[in-house]
């Protein structure tokens, strides 16, 4: 449904996302990891064109036949919310403050061609879908007037009002305390059709998702089932990660991965983790292919 080809995002000269390459199957729920800065947003702001100004993607993105990378804004406005939608890791400032919330969902519609009175019946229908209380209710607020929880739903309802086809998630719970989080996770599985699922917290992308695509320095170092990949890494910096998310007995030292991720334009030549590395070795100067078949990885000394 999704095939994404050699996919770089680059700041004039500068490139933030390097030849990053990966497919969504329908009904597929697929998760991208990684530290801030390895550039999982950009990814995703790029196959919905809506990169920051100065900030350019190229590379092949299609979805059903439609262009996403280098089209015009308006063919991609007849597919942002009816083919793709997003859901923004701050609803707050997503969310227009001046608008009611029955209001802003119902327009999501409207522009696609919905009659006005259709859509705000739907909106309120909507509501009730990703479970708002009192949704007629909720329909009549402003953005303010919600928690946090209440809209991040509202970013879904409004993310699911034309049915799209793929629903991409950019870190939507990481606001929300954990009870609201537990919630909003299982609202996403029940309702999401396939599911580009953004996050940092590896526990979060093994509930939701089936495939995960491990990001560092722009790149795509490690992709594969979730079952396979969290079980038996490949690539050191999965290996890091998986490491230091485990609980460790009380009176021992966590584990963390060395350093910190550098600044674009300051990752290292040939392999981007390697001034992090504990296994670098002179060979990984050179850039290491992605290579594997279902279970792929971007090392010169894997982890067995």
């Amino acid at each position: 449904m999704l095939k994404v080809e050699g996919l770089t995002v680059r700041a004039d000269s500068l490139a933030l996302v390097h030849e990053v390459s990966f497919a969504i199957a329908p009904g597929e729920r697929v998760g991208l990891i990684g530290e801030s800065g390895s550039g999982k947003s950009l990814t995703a702001l790029s196959l919905m064109g809506l990169l920051p100004e100065g900030v350019t993607a190229a590379g092949k993105a299609t979805m059903g036949g439609n262009d996403l990378v280098g089209v015009a804004e308006s063919r991609l406005k007849r597919l942002r919310g009816r083919d793709v939608s997003m859901v923004f890791q701050e609803p707050m400032t997503a969310l227009n403050p001046l608008m009611r919330i029955g209001a802003q969902v119902a327009e999501v519609m409207t522009l696609h061609g919905t009659p006005r009175a259709q859509a705000r019946q739907k909106a309120a229908e909507l509501l009730e879908r990703v479970r708002l209380p009192e949704p007629g209710q909720i329909a009549r607020a402003y953005p303010h007037q919600l928690s946090g929880g209440q809209r991040q739903r509202v970013m879904l309802a409004i993310a699911l009002a034309n049915e799209p086809d793929l629903l991409i998630c950019d870190e939507p719970t990481t606001a929300l305390d954990v009870t609201v989080q537990k919630q909003m996770l299982e609202l996403i599985a029940e309702v999401a059709p396939a599911l580009l699922f953004i996050t940092h917290d590896l526990a979060v992308v093994a509930s939701v998702c089936e495939r995960v695509l491990v990001m560092y320095g722009g790149r795509v170092v490690e992709s594969g089932p979730i079952r396979e990949v969290f079980t038996r890494p490949r690539h050191r910096y999965t290996e890091g990660l998986l490491a230091a998310s485990k609980l460790t007995p009380r009176g021992t030292r966590l584990p963390t991965i060395k350093g910190s991720v550098p600044p674009a334009g300051r990752f290292p030549d040939g392999c981007v983790f390697r001034n992090r590395c504990p296994q670098a070795t002179p060979t990984c100067e050179t850039v290491p292919a992605l290579t594997g078949d279902g279970h792929a990885f971007a090392c010169w000394h894997p982890a067995d």
